[in-house]
């Protein structure tokens, strides 16, 4: 994946959460993202629980056309935020595989 999209909720906006996971679903069969995962992230004392939709694209370019065809589908809405974090590859080996070349 060349970019990751996050997307935050307030917490039990189930029916935006859905519909955005089913436009998801729609780019994972066309081969041109998938559903990296959802999380909750907890609220503090000043702040109510977020959930938070990671899609992953292949393409970047990509990104900034999504999210505004979701804006104006009405599935975001303009205070509903989303970022976009390009993805660093790295280079790791697993432990196993430095124990036994």
């Amino acid at each position: 994946m060349e970019v990751v999209v996050l997307v935050e909720f307030e917490a039990g906006a189930a029916p935006a959460r859905a519909a955005l996971l089913e436009r998801v679903g729609a780019l994972a069969l066309s081969g041109q993202g998938r559903l990296s995962f959802v999380a909750t992230e907890a609220g503090g004392p000043d702040a109510r629980e977020r959930d938070v939709v990671a899609i992953g694209l292949t393409r970047a370019a990509a990104a900034a056309g999504l999210i505004e065809r979701w804006r104006g589908e009405g599935i975001l809405t303009d205070a509903t935020p989303a970022r976009v974090l390009r993805v660093q590859p790295i280079w790791s080996m697993e432990p196993l595989a430095l124990m036994f070349p």
